[in-house]
């Protein structure tokens, strides 16, 4: 069969620690790291860890001769590599240990007995569900709306990707996002809703809010408009406390250069879901801040050619229109001109006095 896994050298040997119970909190922490690096790798591990637990535990039943040809067999039939050649005959009775005789090998051995006993059930779940495992959205120039199977309802911004498994509603809600992102969820006490996003971890029983997650940004931003949120760092920093609970009228901050603890915030821009929304509302905005809404919104430059500029202030609501529309509007009524260079438009001219 093909190596479906041959880009990650998936890690089988600390998935078999993992599910006999005998990894080191290192050994789970690279395994956790590999685990949420793609949607790809969660599949496999959900599909192994549901095979191993209708298997059962084998300590017992399996001895330290019977490994490593188990092993051996495994790594052929999953395509990992080829197997050790056999230097002569084994004599009789002779064994030949997988891991050192001073580690307790016994649950790990029997882990990797039964991974071999399940690969021909993973090797069908995966080839059968390569193409259909993972649901993508994808929002090019346009926002895409969709309806997840819990009944969830997610808007997802223009250049953003969200991705969920095809059994999303049968075991964790969980959704990857990259880009930005406005979700309804629907409300379940029996599971939380989760969404992973440049190494952060949004979680909700049912809410609303806005996560924006965009790779060439340094920061990601959850912002809740009802409900409550728990955001963090998907890796726990030593000191513990680095989750914030937000609830309504509050938003989220992490930084990505240094990983950072969650900051709490008031939400401050009330046109960060204009774009869910597709209606600008300006209530006495500094043109400062006005122009860089528009540039976020519009996906295009808008500058002040005199910073002073900035302390004028407008109010006006714009439902669906175009950039060039809104800025003749804000010209006429704050004495400017606008000017385009390239694909961006300068306001100029005397401005409030």
């Amino acid at each position: 069969m093909p190596n479906l896994y041959s880009d990650t050298d998936a890690p089988w040997d600390l998935l078999a620690k993992h599910l006999a119970g005998e990894a080191s909190a290192s050994e789970q922490q690279e395994l956790h790291a590999w685990v949420t690096a793609t949607p790809e790798h969660l599949q496999l591990l959900t599909a192994a860890v549901r095979a191993w637990e209708r298997g059962g535990t084998a300590a017992e039943e399996f001895s330290e001769a019977d490994v490593e040809p188990a092993w051996q067999r495994f790594r052929i039939a999953a395509d990992l590599a080829p197997a050790a050649p056999i230097q002569g005959a084994i004599p009789a009775g002779k064994v030949v240990p997988l891991w050192p005789a001073a580690r307790p090998w016994l649950p790990v051995a029997a882990a990797v007995l039964l991974l071999v006993g399940v690969w021909s059930v993973l090797r069908i779940f995966l080839l059968n569900n390569r193409q259909e495992e993972m649901v993508t959205v994808t929002a090019g120039a346009q926002r895409q709306q969709t309806t997840l199977p819990d009944g969830s309802k997610v808007w997802v911004n223009r250049h953003s990707t969200l991705s969920y498994a095809v059994n999303f509603n049968q075991t964790a809600r969980v959704v990857q996002l990259q880009g930005e992102a406005f979700f309804e969820v629907k409300k379940d006490q029996g599971r939380p809703f989760t969404v992973l996003a440049n190494e952060t971890r949004t979680q909700v029983l049912g809410t609303s809010f806005n996560v924006r997650a965009y790779g060439a940004e340094d920061s990601v931003e959850v912002a809740v408009v009802t409900g409550r949120v728990a955001f963090s760092p998907v890796r726990r920093l030593p000191t513990g406390s680095d989750s914030v609970l937000l609830t309504a009228g509050l938003r989220g901050v992490i930084h990505r250069v240094a990983p950072t603890a969650a900051v709490q915030k008031p939400i401050v821009d009330p046109n960060f879901r204009a774009w869910q929304r597709q209606e600008l509302v300006f209530d006495n905005q500094s043109l400062e801040q006005l122009a860089q809404t528009l540039t976020r919104y519009y996906d295009q430059p808008v500058t002040l050619a005199n910073p002073a500029l900035g302390r004028c202030r407008f109010t006006g609501t714009f439902a669906q229109a175009s950039l060039p529309q809104v800025l003749r509007v804000v010209s006429l009524s704050a004495n400017l001109t606008v000017s385009q260079l390239g694909a961006g438009y300068t306001l100029d001219g005397p401005g409030c006095r």
